[in-house]
């Protein structure tokens, strides 16, 4: 009778031990289980982060939600200061969405936050009252982890920690922010990389439009002068042959001319009215300057206010020094020279250029005789080539051969539309 009760004693204790171990284990397995939970969330509540600001605020709130903390702050080093900047934070610190309150600033090896930044080693502070080297923030707490985030070999801040109990953090806590602190630095780094090059590549695209720009200014430099030469020899030859009359006028336009290039040297777009007037003083020096006479007109659509839209200055005048010289003066018998302007779409300007000259492949033919070559017209493309990559534009030019019913060259039509603005750049 008194062997069955130690039996039923010692059963009862075996059962009572396998459940202990059992639910230790199981305790074990939950804290495990629990973790890796906890790191695969963050690792994946990082996906889609593109700032560093939104990494450290993901982290803070997680800190909280996952990890059931007090509070949080993230600290970066600022190297020129030497400081520790609040970054982002969760619980009492943080109020609003994306809001630190009274943020402060840390020197580097001053207090517990400061000289991990300092020494690189994470700590556990069971008791802050006891560590001389405690700040009090927003509140004084009683306990304090602090585990450093590194880029590379160096560290770049810290994630930091409080409690209102003494002694709560332990190893587990320790083991978890230490490597939530380094898939932190993981994507830190990452996107430091990526904000480097993306840097990078607005400068190089800066210096780029820069160069770009000189060049216009280089190429206007350089046609502006092509230009006025050609006005100024004309001038000569009127003064040569005695032509007062003819220099007079020649000299009026020009002056008029020279002033309004002046004026608009430095912009890249004028007004369509400004453009057309300047268009004008220009052929009426042109037909002054030529022994044969020709006669042009420059026609705007009715609706189009030559006010509103903006037009590259002197693009087109290569194309008309081209068909005066190249097309007009090489034929016989009446020369005519017409500009139009239409309005193709609300955005789009079109200038057709027509002459009645000796067309393209007789004007060739003369150029390669005298060895002449156009300057004027290799500049201008260059220039529409810059206009296209600096102010993300769009030109379109065609050249039109005309002809009679019986296949006789009948002179050239150059169409040029592009993009229009409403206001000068």
């Amino acid at each position: 009778m008194q062997f069955m009760p130690a039996v039923y004693y010692i059963i009862l204790i075996a059962t009572l031990l396998l459940a202990a171990l059992l639910f230790r284990q199981m305790v074990r397995y939950r804290r495990k289980y629990k973790a890796e939970a906890t790191l695969n969330y963050f690792t994946t509540s990082l996906f889609g982060k593109n700032t560093v600001d939104d990494i450290l605020w993901d982290v803070a709130k997680n800190c909280i939600s996952q990890l059931q903390l007090e509070d949080c702050v993230i600290y970066l080093i600022d190297d020129d200061r030497r400081v520790l900047v609040q970054k982002a934070a969760y619980g009492p610190k943080n109020p609003e969405r994306f809001e630190i309150r009274d943020p402060i600033e840390i020197p580097l090896g001053q207090g517990i936050v400061g000289s991990v930044a300092l020494h690189g080693k994470a700590e556990i502070v069971g008791d802050t009252s006891q560590d001389p080297r405690y700040i009090v923030d927003d509140e004084k707490r009683h306990s304090e982890i602090t585990v450093p985030v590194y880029s590379g070999n160096k560290v770049i801040g810290v994630i930091d920690s409080e409690h209102s109990r003494k002694y709560f953090y332990n190893a587990g806590h320790l083991m978890m922010l230490e490597k939530i602190a380094a898939i932190c630095s993981s994507k830190i780094a990452r996107t430091l990389m990526e904000e480097k090059a993306r840097r990078q590549e607005v400068e190089v695209q800066l210096l780029h439009k820069q160069l770009a720009e000189f060049r216009l200014v280089t190429l206007k430099s350089q046609m502006n002068p092509h230009f006025l030469f050609n006005c100024l020899n004309g001038i000569y030859h009127c003064i040569i042959a005695s032509e007062i009359d003819k220099a007079s006028d020649y000299l009026s336009n020009f002056a008029k001319l020279l002033r309004m290039v002046l004026m608009h040297s430095e912009k890249n777009f004028i007004s369509l009215r400004e453009e057309v007037e300047l268009l004008g003083h220009y052929l009426k020096i042109e037909a002054l300057r030529t022994s044969k006479p020709f006669e042009f007109s420059i026609l705007v659509d009715e609706g189009i206010d030559p006010d509103e839209y903006h037009v590259p200055g002197m693009l087109i005048q290569p194309f008309l020094e081209n068909a005066i010289w190249h097309g007009l003066m090489n034929k016989e018998g009446s020369r005519r020279l017409q500009i139009h302007w239409r309005r193709l779409k609300e955005a789009v300007l079109l200038c057709e250029i027509q002459d009645n000259g000796v067309g393209r492949d007789q004007a060739l033919r003369k150029r390669r005789d005298e060895g002449h070559v156009s300057k004027g017209m290799s500049l201008c493309m260059e220039r529409v080539d810059l206009y296209k990559a600096l102010f993300n534009t769009t030109f379109n030019i065609r050249v039109f051969d005309l002809y009679d019913e019986d296949g006789t060259p009948q002179g050239t039509k150059v169409s040029i539309a592009f993009e229009i603005g409403s206001e000068a750049v």
